[in-house]
């Protein structure tokens, strides 16, 4: 899940600079490298490989196997994969090309791409700003999980297989979880999280106070290394008893489901979330290809497959793993599978205790929370690099004689995660889990939605549907299909506009998260999503602003 910027935290190692010597010119205190100083040469990629590794360690996440599998167990199996597919085809992967011919077109990143194209519509570049603000603290729980995970492996015998069971040990050890938010002692914080979400901030301060060079490798490790952990896993987990019975209920298509509006939002918000189309993240990153560069439809393609493929598989080691749970313990698959989004931590605690004797299970449990945390904190680089990203650029653009300085930075990056690490305080409280479940439900699915709609609506009707067709016919060789423009114009926004009606529709009626207080709903779930939401629309209140000041107010005194 990443999810946005101007480059990724392998970027810098993974960039070179076409010029006189080819070296990287000096970046801004190391880090938001999305800020070029005036006169600059644009940094670019060292390989094509590069380039495909790191948008997909953009896409590929701790979502593709803590958040998907979840969803598709729950909403349908089978009939939840028609409707992610569909948005897929429909909806995300079109407009995820389109932005990467934008990036390389237009040789910058988001803001400045979008006010090239259409300056009244630069607000779209600024929301996820802001969905950062209310994504990163309960994103970064996550991690913290994991980091806790990993912890816990180092002691032998693995803690959840020491006279507790995996669901326990999470809701019990990890979580401390009250039964709901109506009980006393929601509101007591969890120390021992505290201190694990603590550390996990300190260690993103760390890697990039002094710039990413020291994390630019990981990124090939975080991409590459989860693969072959799934494919170990998957043969292990395939093979344990029960396990038919789980992959029948994850991948049995339960075709009423496909009549429930929520279903067809949790896919659309799913997909785009996963491959961040509306982010900016691959206007960013395409653009540090030179403009002669023709390959980026074959590269989106691959990504979008990979990104999918590794959802679709981390779905059948969870659920086998979740049928023999169900086996071992006498319950009906769907009862373990509605563990909640913790889903994920569950089975593979009790997947990986399957493998090997001895140690060995030791061992692999220390490998995979290690990955998946630095999983994880790929991600979190990504976005704090982003949010320094705009930072930077908001300080050039109120005085362009300013000069971004290390020192400058490091202020501002202990700032910024300092006031993030506050910000999600709340996740660590013994309810905590409800607030990270309303905020997830809320912040991803209706926030990303919008803003790909108006983006839909902004290329083609504001920027033009040719000149897009003319963008792509150039930058890439290949021409679009005849329905590409009401494709573009029409399709996408109405079916998107649809999904998100019938997902406030099903509000209305009634979800999931009905049986949390209406307070928490408000703060944790509707307020975020209008505040990110109402972003799109600030440079044109300001632009209407200084018009009403400036050319009947002043003229007047």
């Amino acid at each position: 899940m990443a999810k946005g910027g101007d480059a990724s935290p392998g970027a810098c190692e993974q960039l070179e600079v076409l010029g006189v010597g080819g070296s990287l010119p000096p970046l801004a205190g190391g880090t938001a490298f999305g800020a070029e100083q005036a006169g600059a040469p644009r940094m670019r990629w060292k390989s094509r490989s590069q380039f495909v590794l790191v948008l997909m360690g953009y896409c590929i996440g701790v979502g593709n196997l803590w958040r998907f599998p979840y969803l598709c167990g729950k909403y349908g199996g089978g009939a939840f994969l028609v409707a992610y597919g569909a948005m897929l085809v429909i909806c995300a992967a079109p407009l995820f090309f389109y932005e990467a011919v934008l990036g390389q077109k237009f040789q910058r990143g988001p803001a400045e791409t979008f006010r090239k194209m259409a300056p009244r519509w630069v607000g779209l570049a600024y929301v996820p700003f802001l969905m950062l603000i209310f994504f990163l603290p309960y994103y970064q729980m996550i991690v913290a999980y994991a980091f806790h995970y990993l912890l816990a492996s180092l002691q032998w015998p693995l803690p959840w297989t020491d006279g507790t069971t995996p669901d326990k040990y999470f809701d019990d050890v990890v979580l401390h979880r009250t039964d709901s938010l109506d009980v006393d002692g929601t509101s007591e914080l969890n120390v021992r999280l505290l201190g694990e979400i603590l550390a996990v901030w300190v260690i993103s301060v760390l890697c990039l106070i002094k710039g990413i060079h020291s994390v630019g490798k990981a990124a090939y490790v975080t991409v590459i290394l989860p693969v072959f952990m799934l494919a170990g896993l998957l043969v292990v987990a395939v093979r344990l008893e029960g396990a038919g019975a789980g992959l029948a209920y994850y991948l049995w298509p339960r075709w009423a489901n496909l009549l429930r509006p929520d279903v067809w939002g949790l896919a659309a918000g799913q997909i785009i979330f996963s491959l961040a189309p509306g982010t900016g993240t691959c206007i960013s990153l395409a653009s540090y290809h030179p403009r002669e560069y023709k390959g980026l439809l074959q590269d989106c393609v691959l990504v979008a497959f990979c990104n999918s493929a590794f959802s679709f598989v981390g779905g059948l080691v969870i659920f086998s793993v979740v049928g023999n749970l169900a086996h071992t313990s006498g319950r009906p698959v769907e009862d373990v599978a509605a563990s909640g989004e913790g889903l994920a931590f569950i089975v593979f605690a009790q997947g990986l205790a399957q493998i090997g004797t001895g140690r060995g299970a030791q061992v692999c449990s220390v490998a995979f929370f290690l990955t998946l945390m630095l999983l994880g904190l790929d991600t979190t680089f990504a976005c704090v690099e982003t949010m320094q990203t705009y930072l930077n650029d908001w300080i050039i653009s109120r005085n362009p004689a300013a000069k971004i300085t290390a020192r400058g930075n490091a202020l501002r990056l202990v700032l910024l995660t300092t006031f993030l690490f506050l910000v999600g305080l709340p996740y660590v409280t013994r309810g905590g889990y409800f607030y990270l479940e309303i905020a997830d439900h809320y912040i991803v699915t209706y926030s990303m939605i919008v803003t790909v709609i108006l983006e839909y609506v902004m290329l083609a009707h504001v920027y033009g549907a040719e000149q897009i067709i003319e963008d792509v016919r150039e930058f890439t060789g290949y021409g679009v299909p005849r329905l590409g423009v009401p494709h573009m114009g029409f399709v996408a926004p109405i079916v998107l506009s649809g999904v998100a009606s019938m997902l406030v529709f099903s509000e209305i009626m009634g979800n999931d998260l009905q049986h949390h207080p209406r307070s928490a709903v408000l703060m944790f779930g509707v307020l975020p999503t209008w505040f990110c939401v109402s972003g799109i629309a600030w440079p044109a209140l300001q632009f209407r602003a200084r018009r009403l000041l400036w050319g009947h107010i002043w003229p007047m005194m």
